[in-house]
């Protein structure tokens, strides 16, 4: 079994490092300064696990997908960017490591429905501008879909050291993530600072248990359930009183700074690079659908106006 990795970020170069770390096969497709790094040096990774160079596995360059499981991981917005990069193909299984829930929908419209699996993928990294990547965090990978190659993928990547589990509900999975990663976009941008201290914030934290129990209304009328997922029980946000909420997000916070001193979240490492953020495929996909829901959203409609500001004078400071 053959693994293409499209985008060699923090989490691609986390994934692919432990896949030939294990012994298998990797072809990663990546381009630009990314492209030197690799080339050089292979792709390395710090932090929870240690891996330098090649591992004992086989690592290609920008070969051609064949039959191979393909991973996308870019963000959404670099989708149509790496569909023209990988050109035309035949994956055994596709999958994206992206935040969201559009990305499916996006796959399925590019390859066939049933070699497109869900993912929801629950581990952390920084890559650092030596094409170093810090693995921070390990809490679970869940895929599933109709595939019959879901149990050997979730196998492979789970016994070369990172959390995998299969799961027959994944939309009800990536939901229940994305639901406390939007609250935790929308504070880290405002405070541009560590999980930690963001989530531990009072004030924040009442913004984000607001943006979740909004976001939890809209995955009711899309007829998903949310569950309690590490590190946020979204069900039990939504379901108790705000000062309740609000005192669990601090807790949340409490525990970061605890358990992972230092944990940024990605967007505030976008803002450090003056990379693009992450918002229509986001926040602006849970506006849309709550406009078309004709649910009263405040708080989100707010958040997306201002990481939509904040993201746009960082493009216009790029340009």
């Amino acid at each position: 079994m053959r693994f293409s990795i499209v985008g060699c970020g923090a989490l691609g170069t986390i994934l692919g490092a432990h896949l030939l770390g294990a012994g298998h096969e990797v072809n990663v497709r990546v381009r630009g300064m990314r492209l030197k790094q690799i080339e050089t040096n292979g792709l390395c990774v710090n932090g929870l696990r240690q891996f330098s160079g090649l591992g004992c596995g086989s690592l290609t360059i920008n070969m051609p997908v064949k039959e191979d499981i393909l991973v996308y991981a870019v963000k959404t917005y670099h989708f149509e960017q790496a569909f023209s990069d990988v050109g035309s193909s035949n994956p055994l299984a596709v999958f994206s490591l992206a935040n969201g829930v559009e990305k499916t929908r996006l796959l399925k419209n590019r390859y066939s429905e049933s070699s497109v699996l869900g993912c929801m993928a629950n581990f952390s990294g920084e890559l650092g501008s030596d094409g170093v990547a810090n693995f921070t965090r390990n809490v679970a990978v869940y895929i599933g879909g109709s595939s019959v190659h879901v149990r050997s993928i979730v196998e492979t990547i789970n016994s070369a050291g990172i959390n995998t589990i299969s799961s027959d509900k994944i939309e009800t999975e990536e939901w229940s993530k994305f639901v406390g990663w939007v609250a935790l976009l929308v504070t880290s941008v405002i405070a541009r600072a560590d999980t930690g201290a963001t989530l531990a914030n009072p004030y924040l934290a009442q913004i984000a248990a607001t943006i979740i129990y909004e976001s939890s209304l809209i995955a009711l009328k899309q007829g998903v359930t949310l569950i309690d997922r590490a590190p946020f029980p979204v069900a039990t946000i939504s379901s108790v009183s705000l000062a309740d909420a609000t005192r669990a997000v601090i807790k949340i916070g409490e525990d970061f700074i605890r358990e992972a001193p230092g944990h940024r979240m990605s967007a505030v490492q976008d803002l450090a690079f003056g990379r693009e953020l992450e918002v229509e495929e986001t926040l602006g996909f849970l506006c849309k659908e709550a406009v078309s829901f004709g649910l009263d959203c405040p708080c989100l409609q707010m958040s997306y106006n201002i990481v939509s500001g904040v993201n746009h004078i960082q493009k216009s400071l790029k340009n």
